[in-house]
């Protein structure tokens, strides 16, 4: 039977709840981290029902761990960051307490407040907010010059200055001017 339907049958009739945390006990856990996760999401479904199965999406994030899409009802995890059981398991409760608490006290509800904080504690888990995992962070991938029309100084920025506007060098009040481009190399 479909977690869904199970999971309708435990909000109307929670008697039943028995019935499915031992079909939840009697599957192996999986090895993948893909699979790992479904595993998790349907034993935090049954153990703390919002009425709904949310689904789980891979996405290739550079620097965030997951995302809850309250909205949706849908998770995204990073397929690069999330590279062991435990990274899956830590990430894919944070994004679901988001869920939870959403479920729970509406859309007020939504961000790291206290009702995310008690989803996280009925979770078992604590409230951090922010992961510790190593990330490759962004790097620049242009330089930007501009030269003002009184005192000549270059200013080089990361990027371009919005377009149909005039801009004044703050030290001296020249117009400042676009005038190179050049990209930068991976590293």
């Amino acid at each position: 039977m479909p977690v869904r339907k199970l999971l309708s049958r435990l909000v109307k009739a929670p008697e039943k709840s028995a019935q499915l945390s031992l079909d939840l006990d009697s599957r192996e856990e999986p090895e993948g981290i893909e699979e790992y996760a479904v595993y998790l999401l349907d034993r935090l479904c049954a153990e703390f029902p919002m009425g709904y199965r949310p689904t789980v999406a891979w996405k290739k994030l550079r620097v965030t761990a997951g995302l809850a899409h309250t909205s949706e009802g849908k998770i995204s995890l990073s397929s690069i960051l999330l590279d062991s059981l435990e990274k899956v398991e830590r990430t894919l409760k944070h994004e679901y307490a988001h869920l939870l608490a959403v479920a729970r006290h509406g859309r007020r509800a939504t961000g790291h407040g206290k009702a995310w904080r008690q989803a996280m504690s009925d979770l078992g888990e604590a409230p951090e907010i922010y992961h510790r995992y190593p990330a490759k962070r962004n790097q620049s991938r242009q330089r930007v010059g501009y030269v003002c029309g009184k005192c000549g100084i270059t200013i080089v920025r990361k990027r371009k200055l919005p377009g149909r506007r005039k801009y004044l060098h703050a030290k001296c009040g020249g117009v400042v001017k676009f005038a190179w481009a050049e990209k930068m190399e991976d590293q």
